[in-house]
């Protein structure tokens, strides 16, 4: 269990990773890897001869769930009597360069802020008290290392998508649904080009769904 307190950038927060893989293990039902993490991942498993497209990483290493019973999301498996995520391999992390926004920014997270602020920042407080002695980051550095220009285009244009597709996916019926699964998951999740930026497909991608969505709710 962990709890999340408010931070700002000039805080400094006593925090030093030793390399243990801990906050890697019990992660059962806890990892959503977000849609440019699984595109990141994508491009590196690609380079490793691993995966080929970006549903291969999907199908290999997460599973589906679904939110408020309609809308379909993806965790990350987990392997062993521990719960570690299925890339902690002998202790490390196998993507590290890689690894999921949440993973990045630990002991950290950030979400779109309020009144005039374009992010909120928190500390993440769990059961690893270890990790929480001798040293000390300045959040506003750790940001800047972990935060990337691409990440905060992504969260910032996530958090309004996620609403109108919630509300969208709300107002179909079970059958209505069940029917168009394949091609909510289709613009979702996978009509991603590996060789093309991100950003473009997504806004693409999520403006379709939309449209899609849209027409259906109206029949």
């Amino acid at each position: 269990m962990s709890t999340a307190v408010p931070v700002r950038p000039k805080d400094w927060v006593d925090f030093h990773c030793r390399l243990c893989g801990n906050c890697c293990r019990n992660l059962e039902g806890q990892l959503m890897p977000e849609l440019l993490d699984v595109y990141r991942l994508a491009r590196c498993l690609r380079e490793r001869g691993e995966v080929e497209y970006i549903e291969d990483v999907y199908n290999l290493y997460t599973h589906v769930e679904t939110l408020e019973d309609c809308y379909p999301i993806f965790v990350m498996n987990t392997t062993g009597t521990e719960n570690a995520c299925v890339f902690l391999k002998d202790g490390r992390c196998s993507v590290y360069e890689v690894r999921p926004r949440v993973c990045h920014l630990y002991p950290f997270n950030a979400f779109p802020g309020q009144r005039g602020k374009a992010f909120e920042f928190y500390q993440c407080i769990d059961q690893h008290s270890a990790h929480y002695t001798e040293e000390k980051v300045l959040v506003k550095d750790w940001m800047y290392q972990n935060f990337k220009r691409e990440d905060r285009e992504f969260l910032t244009a996530e958090s309004t998508t996620l609403l109108e597709l919630g509300r969208l996916l709300r107002a179909l019926s079970p059958e209505q649904l069940e029917e168009n699964l394949l091609q909510i998951l289709y613009y979702r999740y996978y009509n991603y080009d590996l060789d093309q930026p991100f950003m473009p497909q997504y806004e693409k991608n999520t403006e379709e769904l939309k449209r899609i969505l849209r027409d259906i709710v109206g029949r």
